[in-house]
């Protein structure tokens, strides 16, 4: 199912920088306007790179899409990344926008190539790291922290 929202050019270019150049730490959108639109995103060794600020981002009562660069590390492969798509669409919110949201993902996610995990998250527990990092990470890794 299709809502007939669009994305934007500038959500496709900033993913790009994130995936290629790693200049982002993370990206939030929203849908403003019938159109799927960065809304704020974090410089890598800036106080606003840590994923609590990210998670901080998804509000009680309305929809999101995230993605944030997950950095662990495992003892036979050192250091890697993952970029982790995060649909944000919480019970409190409206049905209406919940629904919006649902099925406007795909317009955003069949752009975004490159992403190595999804998660869709209802309740800020769901959207904590250590359910992020569970659902995502492999067996016996252990999470690099962004400051």
């Amino acid at each position: 199912m299709s809502s007939g929202v669009g994305v934007v050019n500038d959500a496709l270019s900033l993913f790009e920088d994130m995936k290629l150049r790693r200049k982002y730490s993370w990206i939030v959108y929203k849908i403003d306007d019938g159109k799927i639109v960065p809304e704020k995103y974090a410089e890598p060794g800036t106080p606003e790179a840590s994923y609590e600020s990210f998670a901080q981002l998804f509000p009680a009562e309305e929809g999101r899409y995230g993605v944030f660069d997950l950095e662990y590390q495992t003892a036979e492969d050192g250091v890697r990344n993952k970029l982790i798509f995060i649909m944000w669409a919480p019970n409190s919110a409206k049905i209406k926008f919940r629904m919006l949201y649902a099925s406007s993902k795909q317009a955003l996610r069949d752009r975004l190539q490159g992403i190595h995990a999804e998660v869709q998250c209802t309740e800020l527990s769901e959207i904590a790291f250590e359910s992020v990092f569970e659902n995502v990470a492999p067996k016996g890794a252990n999470p690099v922290i962004k400051s």
